[in-house]
């Protein structure tokens, strides 16, 4: 690039920042116009009180369509208030291949908005996410081309650029290819993270890109190693989708379903940055809540469940525990919950009894089957039964009627009460109490409880034998059915028990379907059960998926869940597309390789070349030393500049022991539960909330062979230690876990304390 080339940049980025500038004014004055005439409105409206239900609907309408136009007007104005910041980060010349010798190149600037001149309307800046912007991502110069309404065209790049603009300010600016482009990433990736997780539009990878801009497919699958963007992928898809489809769809009908909410507010800062409003972020915990706020159940949530799965204790109630995760999550477990739910539907009311009043049937054997197997049988199960006792009682009236007649002539003919408002009533309490036993059979037979429903499961004895073809010896099946019995009978619901829980409900009641959700994205899919999926399906069942996941990062040993293949058969629309992801962006090489020499897959995973120090294991003489080795370690870090350090730890109970003997030294902050906010800093947390999260350091606690030696629970290691960007070190006492001393000894560095 000469000095003309530049000099011609940077009056180009003068112009444009004054035209966004001009733009901002008018912006600003449309947002107050819109203020006003939404708050005259409403004065209009209070000051003539009184009309009616038309005038009371054209109210709502008028200012209904007030606040969407106000909407629209200030996002406009923050999307303009982020381009005076940083107008534009790339630029391609694009030239369409009818045109090559005959007409200039077209200059095609890209930002996270799309900029039209007032006067003109010619484009000074294309968003990221048109057509034509995704030559940037998918090209280097050369031939090239894009989708558009009138279908592909064709050309050549015969310049791409890229810029760095800070509050207006041109930081630097150069013509980019494929190595330059892995230098700038090493800039980015090298740099100290902050509290947030940040948009990823300037370095988007030609990989990554097609995740993002696909438009052809419902069902989207993600898989890749950790650092490979998947969160922010998925996140930009949103961004993508919202644009392309802003005709139909808005932020109110997209859901995100994160791990936790420390997770939601981790990444709670990227939509925004792209001018997108933050979507509707849930866990599946918040739905299981949502779903049984009805119920006087208590219904242990995850990480609670995970607190006392991970902890370190071997005892009799502990294998139990486990045993009873793995059954329950298991497809054995599923058939059998199946084919007691088609047993219900099959069975229910075959042997139910006619309903009579004095002798006369009001409702007859055939009558029970007719409607339960064949009218009604378009609803779920506890609704034909609901619609059954309506149409019960409507046969009663006549009778109930006559009954409440008969008992007003004998409280009359007995003349003990004269007044007849008295006598009415009198005659409507002797007519309930005489009916009452047949009100309790039509309750007892038209209502059914899920608690009980699943309480009787476990008691069948027919579904047990299912169930011991898992492999699970008669004894430990005794100890999980007693434990689940007594914890039924106690309104408990264990974690492990929730999702069957909750799919028996849901196929006896009805799914409380979300028409309104439009895409679902499913973050750290390699966390969900089958019967999860088959939940999620029922809620959701006209909406397209992105799920985002990797194996090899399930933070609970011990559940059986569903991988993409079985997923998407549940989920069951046509033609998924699965992407495997191969390249990570977040760690060193050295502590890449360091991680992925934990794992018995051999898959190689692409690093980024961005070297960095060899991962560090330090043997701590002395447990009692042990704080002072992780106060040692922190403040090393913070010598060397790196502000984000994550001490985590196997679990809560641990974070917590950390957390109470180094507080009063280090201005750190301690996580312990799901609805717990993200903190810059030193934070202190347990493996299972760390997930998706990332920091400059990370501290890999008590890896030691007592935590860490079930070959089940390497994944949690592999998973913390997957965290750290730019330094990380595992820090135990006694005897190393198996994981470790698996490891070439020449990808880490060895220290005593």
């Amino acid at each position: 690039m000469n000095e003309q080339e530049r000099a011609y940049e940077l009056a180009r980025l003068q112009a444009t920042l004054q035209e966004i500038k001009h733009q901002l004014a008018e912006s600003a004055d449309n947002c107050d116009n819109q203020r006003a005439e939404l708050n005259n409105t409403l004065k209009d409206y209070w000051s003539n009180t009184g009309g009616n239900l038309h005038d009371e609907a054209q109210f709502i309408e008028t200012v209904g369509r007030q606040k969407a136009i106000s909407a629209i007007v200030h996002l406009g104005y923050r999307q303009l208030q982020k381009m005076l910041n940083s107008p534009y980060f790339g630029r391609i010349d694009f030239v369409e291949e009818s045109s090559v010798g005959h007409e200039p190149s077209e200059q095609i600037y890209i930002g996270i908005s799309s900029l039209s001149h007032r006067d003109t309307g010619d484009f000074l800046v294309y968003d990221w996410r048109t057509p034509v912007a995704s030559m940037y991502y998918d090209f280097e110069r050369g031939e090239a081309w894009y989708n558009s309404l009138d279908g592909q065209i064709k050309g050549i790049i015969n310049l791409k650029r890229q810029y760095k603009v800070i509050g207006g300010v041109m930081q630097h600016m150069f013509d980019a290819d494929i190595q330059i482009q892995d230098e700038i990433l090493q800039e980015i990736l090298g740099k100290n993270v902050d509290d947030k997780m940040h948009t990823i539009v300037t370095s988007i990878q030609r990989e990554q890109n097609q995740v993002i801009r696909d438009e052809h497919h419902r069902v989207l699958f993600v898989q890749g190693p950790a650092g490979s963007g998947k969160t922010s992928i998925a996140l930009h898809r949103i961004a993508f989708l919202l644009y392309r489809d802003r005709q139909t769809i808005t932020s109110q009908n997209v859901l995100i379903l994160s791990p936790n909410h420390i997770f939601s507010d981790y990444i709670s800062n990227v939509l925004p940055e792209m001018g997108e409003e933050n979507v509707l972020q849930l866990t599946f915990q918040d739905y299981v809540l949502r779903s049984t706020e009805h119920l006087s159940i208590q219904f242990q949530d995850r990480a609670s469940h995970l607190e006392s799965i991970l902890s370190t204790s071997q005892d009799g109630e502990a294998k139990t525990r486990i045993s009873s995760v793995e059954l329950k999550s298991s497809l054995n477990f599923e058939r059998a919950l199946e084919k007691f739910i088609d047993n219900i539907q099959k069975n229910l009311v075959s042997d139910y009894p006619p309903i009579e009043i004095n002798g006369e049937s009001i409702f007859t054997k055939e009558e029970w089957n007719y409607f339960f197997y064949d009218s009604l049988v378009f609803l779920p199960p506890l609704r034909r039964l609901a619609k059954i006792r309506e149409l019960i009682q409507i046969r009663m009236r006549p009778f109930v009627h006559a009954l409440r007649q008969e008992k007003e002539a004998e409280i009359t003919a007995s003349a003990e009460e004269v007044n007849k408002k008295t006598i009415k009533i009198l005659a409507r309490v002797a007519a309930k109490k005489e009916l009452d036993p047949l009100i309790s059979k039509i309750a007892k037979l038209t209502e059914l409880s899920t608690l009980s429903l699943y309480r009787k499961f476990w008691k069948d004895e027919k579904y047990f034998k299912q169930l011991l073809a898992e492999n699970v010896s008669l004894e430990s099946f005794r100890r999980i059915r007693k434990k689940t019995l007594n914890d039924l009978g106690n309104n408990l619901i264990a974690y492990e028990d929730s999702f069957p829980f909750l799919y028996l409900q849901g196929m006896l009641d009805g799914f409380p379907i979300r028409y309104d959700v439009k895409h679902l994205i499913i973050d750290e899919a390699q966390d969900y059960t089958s019967l999860q999926y088959k939940i999620l399906a029922s809620i959701f069942p006209n909406c397209s998926w992105t799920i985002v996941g990797d194996p090899v990062q399930s933070v609970h040993p011990y559940l059986n869940t569903a991988d993409f293949k079985i997923a998407s058969q549940i989920i069951n629309i046509a033609n998924p597309r699965f992407f495997k992801l191969t390249r990570s962006y977040r760690s060193t090489t050295e502590i890449m390789a360091f991680c992925q020499a934990m794992l018995s897959d051999e898959t190689q995973v692409q690093t980024i070349n961005r070297p960095g120090k060899l991962p560090q294991v330090t043997e701590v003489s002395k447990p009692n030393l042990l704080p002072e080795a992780i106060r040692d370690a922190i403040l090393t870090f913070q010598n060397e500049g790196l502000q984000s350090i994550g001490v985590i730890c196997k679990t809560a109970q641990e974070a917590n022991a950390i957390y109470e003997k180094l507080s009063h030294q280090c201005n750190m902050s301690l996580v312990t539960k799901e609805d717990d906010a993200f903190h810059r800093g030193i934070v202190v947390i347990p493996a299972y909330l760390a997930k998706g999260l990332e920091f400059d350091a990370v501290l890999a606690i008590n890896t030691d062979s007592r935590t860490y030696h079930d070959r089940r629970e390497v994944n949690i290691l592999y998973t913390i230690c997957t965290r750290a960007l730019h330094r990380l070190r595992l820090i135990y006492t006694g005897t190393p876990s198996p994981f470790i001393c698996e490891i070439r000894k020449d990808l880490f560095m060895l220290s005593k304390h």
